[in-house]
């Protein structure tokens, strides 16, 4: 991140095979929109967005005809991962996410090495934002000792389990809300903001918007968007 008036955040969206759309669409198209109304009289925070795959294309959702083209593939992220100031999650089914978790995918490996990143003097911390159940790689990446999290309402249980399988040195406190800001992990160089299922992500996206720019910016966003977002959500 920029330490001049102007900020450039570069966000990466780590996707796989049966991400869920709006997972990671909405948060997306919620950082997009600060980026094309970037107010005149206020210093300029803009949102540079890259999608993350293991392989060149990815099939969205089980049962869906959206194929997405990574913008970059894994293996070349992870060489450039301090690069990322917000690596954002997405969920998908327990047929899609619990295979990942069990073997460890590399997808995990990177939300690891994301974390495990430092800051110089001059940055804040950087975000991991996980949605729906995207916080089940998070959990399994075990970074979660201690931290307050959310997931989709059906997932919690699972949360829970991974949680206390992955994370051994403090529990974690899973609940159910909206979304969740679970302050900074034990680095103390990496925020946690979590969010529960598919749309709740829209919410999150907000409210990282409101903390990285200005409750005007996120407020404007939602109105041109024509959605009902308000600071209660969480």
């Amino acid at each position: 991140m920029s330490s001049t008036a102007s900020q450039y955040y570069k966000v990466g969206v780590l996707l796989f095979q049966g991400a869920d759309i709006l997972d990671f669409a909405g948060p997306m198209e919620v950082l997009s929109h600060v980026s094309h109304n970037r107010d005149p009289n206020q210093p300029d925070r803009m949102f540079t967005l890259e999608t993350i795959a293991e392989r060149p294309t990815i099939r969205s959702a089980s049962g869906s005809c959206l194929t997405v083209q990574a913008d970059i593939s894994l293996e070349q992220a992870l060489k450039q991962i301090n690069e990322y100031d917000i690596l954002v999650v997405p969920g998908g089914t327990p047929s899609v996410i619990e295979p990942l978790v069990n073997r460890n995918a590399s997808e995990i490996e990177f939300i690891r090495r994301f974390a495990a990143l430092s800051l110089s003097p001059s940055q804040k911390p950087r975000i991991l934002f996980s949605v729906c159940t995207g916080s089940l790689l998070v959990g399994a990446a075990g970074i979660l000792s201690g931290m307050t999290v959310t997931t989709h309402h059906r997932a919690v249980d699972e949360l829970r389990e991974i949680c206390d399988r992955f994370n051994k040195r403090e529990s974690s406190n899973v609940i159910h809300k909206r979304y969740v800001d679970g302050g900074l992990l034990k680095g103390k160089a990496v925020q946690l903001i979590s969010a529960g299922g598919i749309s709740s992500g829209l919410d999150a996206s907000l409210h990282l918007v409101r903390q990285l720019t200005s409750s005007d910016m996120a407020a404007f966003v939602s109105r041109v968007m024509e959605y009902d977002w308000s600071e209660q959500s969480k």
